[in-house]
C-alpha cells in the first residue's frame, strides 16, 4: 500500500461490526507509516469519503485493487 491508493475500512471480527458505520468508504492514503515494532506491519493516515482523516492500522484496511481482484 501506498500513498494515493484507495481503500475501504474492513474487519472480518464481529467485535468491530459496529465501527463499519463510522468509515466512509472509498479512502485515500495520505501517507504510510513504518511500524517501529515490525517491518511488515503499518500505519496509514487515511482521508475518508466524508472529509475525515484517520490512522488506521494496515490489518483493517483493504485496497481497491485487492477488492476488485477477489470478487
Amino acid at each position: 500500500m501506498k500513498t494515493g491508493d484507495l481503500v475501504n475500512w474492513h474487519s472480518k471480527s464481529w467485535v468491530f461490526e459496529s465501527a463499519k458505520k463510522d468509515y466512509a468508504n472509498p479512502g485515500v492514503v495520505l501517507q504510510v507509516i513504518s511500524s517501529p515494532v515490525s517491518e511488515t506491519r503499518f500505519v496509514a493516515e487515511v482521508y475518508w469519503a466524508d472529509g475525515k482523516v484517520t490512522r488506521e492500522y494496515d490489518c483493517y484496511l483493504e485496497s481497491l485493487g485487492e477488492s476488485n481482484a477477489a470478487g
